[in-house]
């Protein structure tokens, strides 16, 4: 296995554990999935570089590093989801995690076809988005419960419309998706020719 298949299978186990702390919902474990949060994050960007650099992409790399991805944001998302004081939109979680699994059918229809979907560049900036705005929400989790100073009355109510601009986003990658791989998508339509016999 290649060291950047490696950090990929770090990173969803990261994620498991982070969804953990932020579905006990106790202060201290805020903290503890911020921190593992941000070094899944960084896991992300070392693998692919890892990967890039060395020539050791594989069909593997391609299908588990979404999933683990996917997993660390969908997990954050549904945990945020039990915290009152956020106020996090259903519908945008909804919208995410409908996006994500249609992705993931596209990506199965296209190993079914022989071919692997990796990640575009439109799911890297989803990708982005959506993680620089759960840091910032479990930064102010972190804030609110251990900072010395009050937290602003405006701060929480900020992760609301981050969410709902994550949904946006992902949406838009998704439809963009979509797109590209529309020659896949109507091709999968017909169902093959059978040859006739002799």
């Amino acid at each position: 296995m290649t060291l950047a298949n490696k950090l990929t299978l770090a990173r969803l186990v990261l994620a498991v554990f982070t969804f953990a702390c932020l579905w006990a919902q106790r202060p201290a474990w805020y903290a503890v999935g911020l921190a593992l949060y941000v070094t899944a994050t960084l896991t992300d960007w070392i693998d692919g570089y890892v990967a890039r650099s060395t020539g050791q992409t594989s069909p593997f790399g391609a299908l588990a590093d979404p999933i683990a991805d996917k997993v660390l944001v969908l997990g954050a998302l549904i945990a945020f989801l039990r915290v009152p004081e956020l106020e996090i939109p259903s519908w945008a979680v909804f919208l995410i995690v409908l996006r994500e699994l249609v992705i993931g059918g596209l990506r199965a229809l296209a190993g079914v076809s022989g071919q692997v979907l990796s990640a575009n560049r439109g799911g890297k900036w989803t990708m982005g988005v959506q993680s620089a705005s759960i840091i910032s929400i479990l930064a102010l989790l972190v804030w609110r419960h251990h900072a010395s100073w009050p937290i602003p009355g405006w701060a929480l109510g900020a992760a609301g419309p981050l969410i709902a601009l994550c949904a946006a986003v992902s949406v838009a990658s998704g439809v963009h998706y979509i797109y590209g791989a529309r020659g896949l998508i109507q091709h999968s339509w017909n169902a093959p020719k059978r040859r006739n016999r002799e």
